[in-house]
């Protein structure tokens, strides 16, 4: 895992000092990164958790401490006056040879770091997430647009047509009047989904720092279908297995129960600390023949320190840090069934979906049918204008709601890849393969 945070600190430091347009899928996810300020502050979490790490563990080996003195003193004597000179050495160790509290306090850290690192990628992993849905919002409301366009484009030669059949006493006026209306209703669509389009540029803009204007669509070629090995096990033994929330939870759960044995080790636990020094007292008095007065010593001893009693607050901190574990055990369990429950939704919405998008295309066939047939009743007079034109407005309505079916069916896969834990970079880049421009 350190080498995972480690290669994503650098690449947020190198795309942070480079201008880039964003062109691919994969590009908007990399610009999300260097954007983010709450991945930034996880990535500095875990650093702080490192450094703690390193402090915690400093407190099993010795402490050595040097201490030096250095006085003078004068006196008025009598007889003669009395200078004296004093400077003093020592060298003062501690060593903490049996105390489990450290121990376990340096587990508990490293609990923390570990914990960290796990939040630096659930970070990173819901930042994707986030930032793709946003991308495919912005491609969904293009498709839109351009369908819409597309019916602007059709209803204005309609309404063209229908002028000049006007004109020569070929179409009445309440034909004219209704492709006029039908011209004008499709032109407000056309400034909604345009603001559509431009909203969600915004949103884009603000996650990553950048505009995004080359635009792209999902191939048509993109497979619409489930991997038929993948099942609802499957997918809860890889959330069980990889699921980012799952994981902090479980360290969570480590974390209180090492908790537990602090608090006992705390109040019931003797440690013992070795202790030593070295010292040199040296003294000069004049005029008493400037005798040396340096004297040398060396002690060393056991500490023991053995908690008898504290008003029962021992007792009563053990039983809190077990009802905290169990509490924090209970939190995994339930949120162990929401993923579950989420994985079960998002299979049959997948299921769903492809059944629904097999329907959508043949419903296509079927409006395209309908509209060649009453295009060509209208033309010997069998159909009405208003027939035609709702024909020609039931088909884009159905190639409209296919595309956003098709999106919707991909948003809804990255979701349950996030779910199992496996929205990696990989897959990002995979799914960008299938993004072509519409250029």
């Amino acid at each position: 895992m350190k080498k995972h945070i480690v290669s994503s600190l650098v690449a947020i430091a190198v795309l942070s000092s480079t201008s880039t347009q964003a062109e691919s899928l994969y590009e908007v996810y990399q610009l999300a990164i260097q954007n983010d300020p709450g991945l930034r502050a996880a990535a500095a979490t875990y650093r702080a958790e490192n450094e703690s790490l390193t402090v915690t563990k400093g407190n099993l080996y010795p402490s050595i401490t040097f201490n030096g003195n250095l006085g003078y003193k004068t006196a008025d004597g009598p007889v003669n006056d009395v200078d004296t000179t004093t400077n003093s050495l020592s060298l003062d160790m501690n060593y903490p040879i049996y105390s489990p509290a450290l121990n376990y306090a340096v587990d508990a850290v490293e609990l923390s770091y570990k914990n960290a690192g796990v939040t630096f990628d659930n970070t990173k992993e819901d930042l994707a997430l986030t930032a793709l849905t946003e991308y495919f919002n912005l491609l969904i409301a293009q498709s839109t647009l351009k369908t819409t366009q597309a019916q602007v484009k059709s209803t204005a030669s309609q309404l063209d047509r229908t002028k000049k059949q006007y004109e020569v006493g070929l179409a009445s006026i309440t034909d004219l009047q209704d492709t006029q209306a039908e011209y004008d209703s499709i032109r407000v669509t056309e400034l909604s989904a345009r603001s559509d389009v431009s909203y969600a540029q915004k949103v884009l803009f603000q996650r990553t720092g950048h505009v995004i204007n080359d635009s792209k669509q999902l191939s048509t070629d993109y497979p619409i279908k489930l991997d038929p090995n993948m099942t609802v096990e499957s997918l809860i033994n890889q959330a069980r297995a990889n699921n980012k929330d799952l994981r902090a939870l479980t360290i969570s759960v480590e974390s209180a129960e090492n908790n537990i044995q602090i608090q006992k080790s705390n109040g019931r636990t003797p440690s013992v600390v070795l202790t030593g020094s070295l010292a040199r007292n040296d003294t000069d008095s004049t005029p008493v023949g400037n005798q040396d007065g340096a004297v040398n010593s060396a002690t060393i001893g056991l500490g023991v320190s053995i908690p008898l009693y504290s008003g029962g607050a021992i007792n009563a901190t053990v039983r809190q840090a077990v009802a905290q574990s169990e509490s924090v055990i209970e939190q995994k369990a339930s949120a162990l069934q929401g993923i579950e429950l989420n994985i079960r939704s998002l299979y049959l919405e997948l299921q769903t979906a492809v059944a629904q998008i097999a329907a959508q295309q043949q419903l296509i066939r079927s409006r395209s049918s309908a509209l060649e047939a009453t295009r060509a009743g209208y033309d010997v007079g069998t159909r009405n204008l208003v027939e035609l034109l709702d024909a020609q407005s039931n088909l884009y309505n159905a190639q409209n709601t296919y595309e956003q079916y098709r999106y919707n069916f991909v948003v809804k896969k990255l979701n349950l890849l996030e779910e199992t834990g496996e929205l990696s970079e990989d897959k990002i880049q995979e799914l960008d393969k299938w993004l072509v421009s519409t250029k």
